[in-house]
């Protein structure tokens, strides 16, 4: 759909999700041990009572620096932010999107660190979600437990090794609704071997339906398109999710995007790359696609 080719310790309080998702920590006793509970924020600002399996409903940026990825995303996007404790919330406009925490470098074992957007995916039952994914060759990091506020979540890695958050939210998932710029428009996973993933996320994320694209597998519930799977060649990016921001026009970001600390790795029509896409990464090394995309109610607009 989107894209044509293609130890550690966190700042006081929010131990989980930095510690473990980047790699630093030598055990998960230094992360704050299995089934502990983490208190973050509800990600809606309003309970919807929805609840939408196999849904992208939520994204944090672990970074290194708070403060850096606030002006990046806040001048590049038009995001703004709301602190909350440790935990800072992001806005597009007045919805809520996504959150950030900090990464520390873990005493006497400095070594550069790469930030990274970890996704949440929506799942009816936590604890029958994490059976399924041991059963389909997947691993449990850590859960399941409580979130406090957000829900109860586990965090795993499928078979390629790609790592996203499970959660059933308190009050809901946010409400389906079309993406609009500066939105979350897709997540797709990379990987060498898209078939065993294909079984893994149809069973994990009860998808009702695959369809084969053009160079994706995409996976569908309650007639949405959900989240994608994409064989790429480059081993060095494969295994992991990689989330996209819908953006009126990728071209004219990319010097904004250098200019704030980040890197093109992939501008559009580059190398066979859709003229609609870029591939960059944030001042913290956080991958990120930058997508154009028409909706038939902006053609009919016109």
């Amino acid at each position: 759909m989107l894209f044509r080719r293609t130890g550690y310790r966190p700042a006081a309080g929010f131990i989980l999700l930095a510690s473990l998702l980047i790699g630093g920590c030598s055990s998960l006793k230094e992360a704050g041990g299995t089934g502990e509970e983490f208190s973050l924020p509800q990600i809606t600002d309003k309970a919807t009572g929805e609840y939408h399996p196999g849904k992208f409903v939520w994204h944090d940026l672990l970074t290194t620096d708070e403060v850096k990825s606030q002006t990046f995303y806040g001048e590049l996007l038009g995001w703004s932010f709301r602190n909350s404790g440790e935990y800072i919330q992001v806005y597009n406009g007045d919805q809520l999107i996504g959150g950030i925490l900090t990464i520390r470098p873990e005493p006497g074992k400095a070594r550069p660190v790469s930030g990274q957007w970890l996704a949440f995916m929506s799942v009816e039952d936590v604890d029958r979600a994490a059976e399924t994914v041991k059963a389909k060759g997947g691993t449990i990091i850590n859960g399941p437990m409580s979130l406090g506020e957000r829900g109860r979540g586990v965090l795993i890695s499928d078979p390629a090794g790609a790592q996203l958050l499970l959660l059933h939210a308190n009050g809901g998932d946010p409400k389906d609704r079309e993406p609009g710029i500066g939105d979350w428009l897709w997540n797709e996973v990379w990987t060498l071997e898209p078939g065993p993933l294909v079984s893994f996320y149809t069973e994990v994320g009860q998808y009702e339906d695959t369809l084969q694209g053009d160079e994706d597998m995409i996976l569908l519930n309650e007639g949405h398109w959900r989240a994608g799977i994409r064989p790429i060649a480059q081993k060095a990016y494969a295994g992991r999710w990689v989330p996209a921001v819908r953006v009126e026009d990728p071209a004219s970001l990319l010097d904004k995007v250098r200019k704030l600390g980040g890197s093109v790795l992939l501008a559009p029509g580059q190398e066979g790359a859709s003229e609609d896409t870029a591939l960059i990464t944030d001042n913290s090394g956080s991958l990120l696609i930058l997508q154009r995309w028409t909706f038939p109610s902006d053609k009919e607009a016109h």
